[in-house]
């Protein structure tokens, strides 16, 4: 299987790629990988069903990064990964407001409804 570059989908999509395992010093090595860091490593390494699996609880949960990817997967999964991936059409909608950052703050510059 193709492994996903820096210059990837995961770049192209505002997300960074987790660390390699050889190179991470001994301290950081005995973290587990969070349910995001999971699906983009199945990703990279083409496993993109496994991803999809991993992603929908993340996304349903409303995890904007994971609703992003989940989204993108259920509308260009032919073209991109040469397979579908089933959504609900109320899944798909909610994904999509979640991705463009309504409501939901994920600490990286999207805006949210708290005030």
């Amino acid at each position: 299987m193709m492994e996903l570059s820096s210059n990837s989908l995961a770049t192209l999509i505002g997300l960074k790629m987790p660390l390699r395992r050889r190179g991470i010093d001994k301290a950081s090595s005995t973290a587990a990988p969070s349910p995001l860091d999971v699906a983009i490593q199945h990703l990279a390494h083409g496993d993109s069903m496994a991803a999809y699996e991993e992603l929908v609880p993340l996304a349903n949960a409303g995890h904007p990064g994971a609703a992003r990817i989940a989204m993108l997967m259920t509308t260009r999964g032919r073209r991109l990964f040469g397979q579908t991936f089933a959504a609900s059409p109320s899944e798909r909608e909610r994904w999509h407001r979640l991705s463009e950052g309504d409501g939901h703050d994920e600490g990286h510059g999207q805006r949210s409804s708290a005030t």
